[in-house]
């Protein structure tokens, strides 16, 4: 693939680092270009609610990325997603996905029984658990989905001590479970290590998403 741009946008710099390895090994050609507003979590916890000026601040930065010449924007954020979502890639000719939407779709593809999404923060699981129901219905789908919630993990952390937290959450749970899903790109880094201790498939919402990205802007080139 000729040389790309790719943007990222995200609302914490834990996802930054994540998207960017994925991107990068997804896509070697290409020029990561990274936006941030750090506060877009915070505002919206205190909100409680995806409000229209929240929006909004998304959308602006979808729009400086598209006006900057990016190739292709990777929203990493699960909550701000469905403001890529609704978007028409005939629009403007250039893809822009959501941070879990490949995932989603990829999890649902499994017809897994069972899922368990794991979280570090109780909103983000909420919103995730949200979705991913919608997806499964959407395709006519009855699936059960259980949280795990691990707060340890919305800290900066090696990759190994954050595969630690999470192994450690996952084997309290009782119930079976067809599928893991780690619902924020904070907690991609420790998909590796959990995969070689959890028997089930462990998908990460970054290396789906790169593919995807990369397989439209291949598509958009021919």
């Amino acid at each position: 693939m000729t040389p790309v741009k790719i943007a990222l946008i995200s609302a914490t710099p834990l996802a930054i680092a994540p998207a960017t390895a994925a991107v990068s090994a997804a896509v070697p050609s290409s020029t990561i270009w990274n936006l941030l507003d750090d506060r877009l979590l915070a505002d919206l916890k205190q909100q409680g609610e995806m409000t229209g000026p929240l929006a909004a601040r998304m959308d602006i930065l979808i729009e400086s990325a598209l006006a900057g010449g990016a190739d292709g924007v990777l929203l990493t954020c699960s909550q701000y997603g469905v403001r890529a979502d609704h978007r028409d890639p005939a629009t403007d000719g250039v893809a822009v996905i959501s941070a879990d939407g490949p995932l989603f779709e990829d999890v649902v593809a499994l017809a897994p029984a069972s899922v368990l999404l794991v979280a570090s923060l109780e909103s983000a699981a909420a919103d995730s658990t949200a979705r991913l129901d919608a997806a499964f219905a959407a395709a006519g789908a009855v699936t059960s989905i259980r949280s795990v919630v691990v707060p340890m993990a919305a800290n900066p952390l090696p990759s190994a001590e954050l595969a630690a937290h999470l192994a450690a959450a996952i084997s309290e749970v009782t119930e079976a479970y067809d599928v893991v899903v780690l619902a924020q790109y904070s907690l991609a880094p420790a998909a590796e290590e959990l995969r070689t201790h959890i028997a089930v498939p462990v998908l990460d919402g970054p290396s789906v998403a790169a593919s995807r990205l990369r397989d439209a802007i291949e598509g958009s080139r021919r």
